[in-house]
């Protein structure tokens, strides 16, 4: 098996050293996203022409890549994904929120593998558990992706994959996720450290990556990722591990893969190398 990697080209165009080196890596498979919902968060315009560019040059070294779609409107999304396949692409559509039944079964005549939009809103956060359910009825089966959804308590309806990037959120906030097996994380800020401290197994997973128990007690460990002599991004690589290790439980489990989401960040890179390197059992490529 491989890894599952999601990275949005609204990224992977600013970084393109890091993502050359992550498709080439055997024990990767990376899905690419067009960034649409990154590009419209940060007030960007993702073209058509320039992501065109893009896939001339990546699409037959990954695993798939989306087609453009537009945030909250079917009518340009309709008319991306015709263009796309008029100049010769061959993407996996995106079913977006206010795509019906008939939309489905329309996209999966084009592809074998469509997307799901609509399941995260902007400024709102994830959608109502009716609306998957729904999508789900019509998918009827078949093999769909969630987009920026993933919630073990509806893995049940077996979608073929989804993506999520709360396991580098330690970046951004500081906290640790420590995977325990069964599905069972404990995830701590700063302030709560200790809980992760009298847990063995959480324990043994900061220790294994090398942190002293000094350095685990020392806030600037929690709150810099960058700059600091012997930084070891302790917050991303100890939770990057664990979820190298959830994705393979999930997987086993329910047949699901969970992609992780990266926007190519040094931790983030370091975090997904460490996690193969440490699990070389998991991810062998095959």
């Amino acid at each position: 098996m491989k890894l599952p990697v999601l990275v949005s080209y609204a990224y992977a165009r600013k970084s393109i050293a890091k993502f050359e080196a992550l498709i080439a890596d055997d024990r990767i498979e990376v899905l690419l996203d067009c960034g649409a919902f990154t590009a419209k968060n940060a007030g960007e315009v993702i073209t058509l022409d320039a992501y065109c560019e893009f896939l001339d040059t990546y699409r037959d070294r990954i695993f798939k890549y989306l087609a453009l779609d537009v945030v909250g409107d079917p009518v340009q999304t309709e008319a991306n994904l015709r263009d796309m396949l008029d100049r010769g692409y061959l993407p996996s559509p995106v079913h977006v929120r206010g795509d019906d039944e008939r939309k489905m079964n329309e996209l999966f005549e084009m592809s074998d593998f469509v997307a799901l939009a609509g399941l995260r809103i902007p400024g709102r956060g994830q959608c109502d558990g009716s609306y998957i359910k729904k999508k789900m009825e019509w998918a009827a089966g078949r093999n769909v992706h969630w987009l920026g959804f993933v919630r073990a308590e509806y893995f049940q309806l077996r979608p073929y994959s989804c993506d999520s990037v709360s396991w580098s959120t330690g970046e951004q906030f500081g906290n640790m996720h420590c995977y325990l097996g069964n599905g069972r994380f404990v995830t701590r800020t700063f302030s709560r450290r200790g809980e992760i401290w009298s847990n063995r197994r959480a324990r043994d997973l900061v220790l294994q990556s090398g942190v002293t128990q000094g350095q685990f007690n020392d806030q600037r460990f929690w709150t810099s990722n960058r700059g600091m002599e012997g930084w070891k991004y302790m917050t991303v690589l100890v939770s990057g591990e664990s979820w190298i290790r959830y994705v393979w439980d999930i997987y086993q489990r329910y047949g699901v893969k969970i992609f992780m989401a990266s926007t190519l960040t040094d931790p983030q890179v370091a975090a997904i190398n460490y996690g193969l390197e440490q699990n070389p059992e998991l991810f062998d490529g095959s």
